[in-house]
């Protein structure tokens, strides 16, 4: 039998008695004594990006509020206005309750009734019928023009405030909804102009441009203004003909000259960009002509020479 204590040092799960380094702490890394920052549930290192700690669950989510008047409970998908019932709504199952069993046959038939009736009372009038059509339209363009979810939302919020305001009236729900998409990517600066967006809308270019200006008038939208610089990309992308990076890079520095010299001032911005990349191009001798070029940023070959001579006769 020992006489020695098994532990006369210290127990296992003393932490005084663990191997720290003397120079680690808490924002520092324990490898490469880099600094220690977390970000969405992780500890890393800036350096090494060692990870030191992970935690996944957010507290925070949802504050609950125990108000007997008020009272929210942290269960379902959150609220969306991209949605006519702003994702509140019951759906009934086929063939399985929610345990997973199989429904007899009796019950099925009992189910199919209650489906029927429920779609039928889902609209209680015709106001909200059609922000249902509306909002799947937006959904349709939206997905169409690869646009994120958060433009999606942004055009709906921007279609219910339309109809709101009593602007619905004699005016097609198609033509407002792809305004709304159109208004969503303005406010957000996403670079989709009103021709995409009739090349996936029932609508003309027209109609866009009129439920637009009825939009941007009456609902006093906060539209940053456009830059040439964000039309580089997207002209350069829609050319039918090859635009070497080189190309692309001398455009968006002429774009930035262009502003500085206030060459762009009251000009299309689209224009403007157009201009650059063919500016651009006949330095370097890519050989883009102005047609493609032209018709890759939606103006006319007049408004590109037209911004092409403004712009060397300043550099010149």
């Amino acid at each position: 039998m020992s006489l020695r204590d098994t532990y006369d040092s210290g127990f296992d799960e003393d932490p005084e008695t663990e191997r720290v380094p003397s120079a680690t702490t808490e924002t520092t890394c324990p490898e490469c004594t880099g600094t220690l920052v977390t970000t969405d549930g992780e500890t890393a290192c800036l350096e090494c990006g060692l990870v030191t700690d992970e935690y996944r669950l957010d507290h925070a989510a949802t504050p609950r509020n125990r108000d007997e008047t008020d009272a929210r409970e942290q269960t379902g998908a959150p609220l969306t206005p991209s949605r006519h019932d702003r994702g509140l709504v019951t759906t009934i199952g086929y063939r399985q309750d929610g345990h997973g069993k199989s429904l007899s046959q009796r019950k099925r038939r009992t189910f199919n009734r209650l489906r029927i009736q429920q779609r039928r009372g889902q609209f209680d009038s015709t106001a909200d019928r059609n922000l249902a059509h509306a909002c799947g339209e937006i959904a349709r363009l939206t997905s169409s023009l690869d646009l994120s979810f958060a433009c999606r939302e942004e055009a709906s919020q921007v279609f219910r405030e339309v109809q709101n305001e009593g602007l619905l009236v004699g005016r097609s729900i198609e033509s407002m909804a792809a305004a709304s998409v159109y208004a969503a990517c303005r406010c957000r600066g996403t670079v989709r102009t009103v021709r995409t967006i009739a090349t996936v809308s029932p609508c003309s270019t027209a109609d866009i441009w009129r439920a637009y200006g009825v939009c941007n008038t009456e609902l006093e939208l906060e539209t940053p203004v456009r830059r040439p610089q964000a039309f580089v990309a997207t002209c350069a992308s829609a050319c039918r003909e090859p635009v070497s990076e080189r190309v692309r890079h001398r455009a968006i520095e002429l774009t930035a000259r262009s502003e500085e010299c206030g060459l762009a001032n009251g000009r299309h911005p689209a224009g403007v960009a157009a201009g650059c990349l063919y500016y651009a191009s006949v330095e370097y001798g890519a050989g883009l002509t102005q047609a493609a070029l032209a018709e890759a940023g939606g103006v006319s070959a007049n408004t590109l020479r037209k911004r092409y001579y403004e712009l060397e006769s300043e550099l010149s």
